[in-house]
C-alpha cells in the first residue's frame, strides 16, 4: 500500500516539474504575440583586444567599399595610441589587428558588390571616420532583429491582417 502511494504521489507531481523549468522568452505572451520579456542590450566590450580586431576589419572592409585612406597609417596611429599606456602590448595589438584585417579581407574578397549596400557603406564610414579621428573605442552592437508576432503572430498576415472567406459555396 504504502509503494501504490509512493508511485502515485510520483507519477502525479511529473506534470508539475516542468512549471518550474526556465525556458528563455517561451511565455504565452511569446507564443501569441503578446509581450514578452525582453532580452538585455548586449553590451559593449572596449579592450583593447576588440578594438584591435574592430580597427583591423573595419579598415578591411572600406578598402572593400572602395574609401580611399591609407591603411598602414590608420595601423601605426591605432598601435600609437593603444600602445602609448602599454608599451608591451604592441606585438600582441599589431597580431590581433592583422587578424582582423586579413580574416575580412578574405571573408569580403569573394563576395559580389552587393556587399557594399548603402546601408552598410554609411556604418563603414562612421566607424572609418572614427577611427581616422583617433577614436577606436568599439561601436555598440547591432539591436536585435524585431520579433515577429510570436508562434501564432503570421496568421492573417499575407491578407494585411483580415480575415477573408474563400469558401467558394457560401452565398451571400
Amino acid at each position: 500500500m504504502r509503494m501504490r502511494t509512493c508511485i502515485q504521489a510520483l507519477v502525479l507531481s511529473l506534470p508539475l516539474a516542468g512549471c518550474g523549468a526556465s525556458i528563455p522568452n517561451l511565455t504565452t505572451g511569446a507564443l501569441f504575440g503578446g509581450e514578452a520579456a525582453k532580452p538585455a542590450a548586449p553590451q559593449i566590450t572596449n579592450d583593447p583586444t576588440s578594438r584591435a580586431m574592430q580597427v583591423g576589419t573595419t579598415s578591411a572592409r572600406a578598402l572593400k567599399c572602395g574609401f580611399h585612406f591609407d591603411p598602414v597609417k590608420l595601423r601605426t596611429q591605432f598601435l600609437a595610441a593603444e600602445t602609448a599606456t602599454a608599451p608591451a602590448d604592441a606585438e600582441k595589438l599589431g597580431q590581433m589587428y592583422d587578424v582582423g584585417f586579413r580574416g575580412i579581407s578574405k571573408a569580403i574578397s569573394a563576395q559580389s558588390e552587393d556587399y557594399c549596400s548603402k546601408q552598410k557603406t554609411l556604418k563603414i564610414k562612421e566607424a572609418l571616420n572614427r577611427h581616422l579621428a583617433g577614436d577606436f573605442t568599439p561601436a555598440a552592437p547591432e539591436p536585435a532583429p524585431e520579433e515577429d508576432g510570436g508562434l501564432f503572430g503570421d496568421v492573417g498576415a499575407s491578407n494585411g491582417g483580415e480575415f477573408k472567406d474563400s469558401n467558394p459555396f457560401r452565398r451571400d
